[in-house]
């Protein structure tokens, strides 16, 4: 019994030991960029996992965000308020900008020329993708205006296809353990989207 008690306990530490260990997630953190948006969420989920953050980094990643585009006074400032002047709107937007700023900085700041450099790439390779695609299937969006269902078609079309040639391209762009991760996370986020529906 007692050698049984002992087994318990040093499972319990096990596990206590592994749950503290866990990394923290970085989540949809905006990294990335895209035509008319300068922060993008991630193209396809896992994406962030790629760049092998580690768990200090993105401690350090949700406080600058926490800092400068979540903080509170920016929230209040930009609170929708059909009663605010031009003067205030105009103030808002440049609260807007500057946190934006300062984000950008201190995101360059806690990456490694590593992850800034693979971020570049990521970007590019989705703007190639999605240049593709869009001009591929604009002919058809074209002539089926007016035709809603064929136009709700083609919108599906379009995202799989995305989804699906930049997938391809990230495969020739990932290192063996960035593939992984962003694998993982894959799964991981399309099981809790899918719970969460639930």
């Amino acid at each position: 019994m007692a050698r049984f008690l002992s087994l318990i306990v040093v499972f319990a530490l096990a596990a206590s030991a592994l749950a503290v260990e866990k990394k923290p997630a970085i989540g949809n953190f905006p990294f990335w960029s895209a035509p008319k948006r300068e922060y993008a969420d991630q193209f396809v989920p896992g994406l962030n996992a790629a760049l092998l953050l580690s768990a200090e980094q993105i401690e350090q990643l949700h406080a600058a965000r926490r800092e400068t585009i979540d903080n509170e006074t920016l929230r209040a400032a930009t609170r929708k308020d059909p009663n605010l002047t031009e003067a205030q709107r105009e103030a808002a937007h440049k609260l807007v900008s500057d946190a934006q700023a300062s984000l950008r900085i201190k995101v360059s700041n806690i990456l490694t020329a590593e992850q800034r450099a693979l971020i570049e790439r990521i970007n590019a390779v989705h703007q190639e993708v999605g240049k593709a695609v869009h001009e591929e299937f604009q002919p058809k969006v074209t002539a089926s205006k007016g035709d809603d269902q064929a136009q709700e078609r083609f919108r599906k079309e379009i995202h799989e296809r995305l989804s699906s040639d930049f997938h391809s391209k990230l495969d020739g762009l990932l290192s063996p353990n960035q593939k992984a991760a962003f694998d993982q996370a894959a799964m991981d986020e399309q099981a809790a989207a899918k719970n969460s529906k639930k």
